[in-house]
């Protein structure tokens, strides 16, 4: 990973946080300051918040099992295995779609910085996994 990377990363989490902060009640214009009460969240936001913690775990793994391969293949690269590399050549990247596709949808559809973002995650992460699959392609000839 280059210095480039770390910019982004650290420019798209100051600017996502910045954003869903800028349009939560009491930081925009008229809008309503109201207090979070649990008990009238509905059955949706509890299966997003299911989901998005089981991709949290799941993405997880996924590092866990990169790490065990820099540790048994410290100057190579090799195929990762287990978990859902079994499915997909970049179950992290998944992961990470499938978080911010809950978090957009826990924001509501109204709230366009959610909206944005997921869209730059999704775009991004899209191409990433692309050039990884692609990557192991050309790399691996058992891949």
């Amino acid at each position: 990973m280059n210095i480039t990377h770390y910019i982004v990363g650290y420019a798209h989490y100051f600017c996502a946080a910045t954003g869903v902060v800028c349009e939560a009640p009491g930081f925009v214009r008229n809008s309503v300051i109201t207090n979070i009460d649990w008990t009238d969240t509905g059955p949706d936001v509890m299966v997003l918040l299911l989901i998005f913690c089981s991709a949290w775990y799941l993405q997880l793994v996924s590092h866990k099992i990169f790490a065990q391969l820099k540790i048994k293949h410290p100057n190579t690269h090799s195929i990762p295995s287990g978990s859902l590399f079994k499915y997909v050549s970049c179950p992290h990247y998944l992961c990470e779609v499938i978080i911010y596709t809950c978090f957009m949808f826990i924001l509501g559809l109204n709230h366009l910085t959610g909206i944005l973002v997921w869209f730059w995650v999704v775009t991004n992460q899209l191409i990433a996994a692309t050039m990884s699959h692609q990557w192991y392609v050309k790399k691996f000839k058992e891949y």
